[in-house]
């Protein structure tokens, strides 16, 4: 039942592929790799094609309603029940759940009562273990989405500059997130229904029995393991059926491009913090940095956050440090830029009151939006966004 819903869901989804023009990883349309900054920006403009911003924009939601609708099931087999009931209920919650059962399954289901058996069912649940697979990488890919869209729209729109690297960057991160939030997409939907009852109950009665044997300790987690198996093969097997998996094996070297980025930008990132004198680490930074003098070490950070931000277009943290930094030794002229879009990752547009009228703007936050704002609706100072490109 389930492979042949995913392949109903797979030929609605050819049909929509391959597309004119530039196409992201999963066939649809996109930005593509070696957009130039002119048409990714155009694209992000344009009034008169809104089909794909509209479908990027609608992707969370859509991505939010399956994932509660997930978590409504999990509800109504009785999962919450193990869960802390002073936080929000989650599926990660559950996941965790999960977890723990499978690294010690003799100690979560040989206890009686109704906890052991729910841990149990939870290990039987194979169409909930394969929405944890499916979804793995879902806050993941939602966060490159939403910040990616932004800092685009804050070229578009805003005092954001980027270079022509940088858009090609963040142009194939959202075409990447966007695949692999379809490919969920399709996949949640063709779990929407419920997995055999009967199956998971038969199941969990064996693993709760296995465990609860009169058998020695190595003699049950013997047979407990051996069942487990079987079930990780089942989903195994299942999981190759999916959309998400197939993805997945098709962009390994894309995939390996984004993870490099994030590890070889991170470091240079947190040094940058280290260096920045007004950072919450700064008082960790080695000894010889905090003998400089306020102005060098405010250039070390600006040096080091350009080289993370060279990798990473998108990370928060080296943004505000680049901002700070040069807002320090350059001024307002050219800071402006990385305050905005600084506001960007973080969901702000300083043009658009609704967007921070109802939060609790933080140091950083406030600091980004005055300086965006300075001399712009009030007393003298730069009348209009910059040039787009630098």
């Amino acid at each position: 039942m389930l492979q042949r819903a995913l392949a109903l869901l797979a030929l609605s989804t050819l049909a929509l592929a391959r597309q004119d023009g530039a196409v992201a990883p999963d066939g649809r349309r996109g930005f593509g790799s070696r957009a130039k900054i002119s048409e990714v920006l155009a694209t992000v403009r344009s009034t008169r094609d809104r089909t794909l911003l509209t479908e990027l924009d609608n992707l969370p939601s859509e991505l939010s309603v399956l994932v509660a609708g997930a978590l409504e099931r999990c509800r109504e087999r009785g999962y919450l029940a193990l869960l802390d009931p002073a936080r929000e209920p989650s599926l990660a919650e559950v996941g965790r759940e999960l977890d723990s059962a499978l690294s010690d399954p003799l100690a979560a289901f040989s206890s009686a009562g109704r906890p052991a058996e729910l841990r149990a069912e939870i290990a039987s649940d194979l169409r909930l273990r394969l929405r944890r697979r499916v979804t793995s990488s879902l806050e993941l890919e939602l966060s490159e989405l939403r910040r990616a869209l932004a800092v685009l729209r804050g070229a578009a729109e805003g005092f954001v500059l980027l270079t022509q690297d940088e858009a090609m960057n963040i142009a194939s991160r959202v075409d990447l997130a966007a695949s692999f939030l379809r490919a969920m997409r399709n996949d949640l939907r063709a779990l929407r229904q419920g997995g055999d009852e009967a199956e998971i109950a038969r199941c969990a009665q064996s693993l709760t029995a296995l465990a609860r044997a009169s058998e020695g300790e190595h003699v049950r987690r013997a047979g407990l393991a051996r069942e487990l198996e079987l079930l990780a093969s089942v989903e195994s097997a299942m999981e190759c059926s999916t959309f998400t998996l197939r993805l997945r094996k098709s962009c390994l070297e894309l995939l390996d491009w984004r993870t490099r980025l994030f590890e070889e930008s991170v470091p240079l990132r947190d040094e940058a913090l280290l260096w920045l004198p007004d950072s919450e680490v700064a008082q960790l930074a080695p000894r010889d940095v905090q003998r400089l003098s306020r102005s060098e070490r405010m250039r070390g950070a600006r040096l080091r956050a350009q080289q993370a931000l060279a990798l990473d277009p998108l990370d928060p943290d080296a943004v505000w440090t680049l901002a700070h930094s040069t807002d320090f030794l350059c001024g307002l002229v050219e800071s402006r830029p990385w305050y905005d879009r600084f506001l960007a990752v973080r969901g702000i547009r300083s043009h658009d009151h609704r967007t921070y009228a109802e939060r609790k703007l933080d140091v950083r936050e406030r600091e980004a939006l005055d300086s965006v704002q300075r001399g712009l609706y009030e007393g003298p100072g730069v009348a209009d966004p910059p040039s787009r490109q630098r």
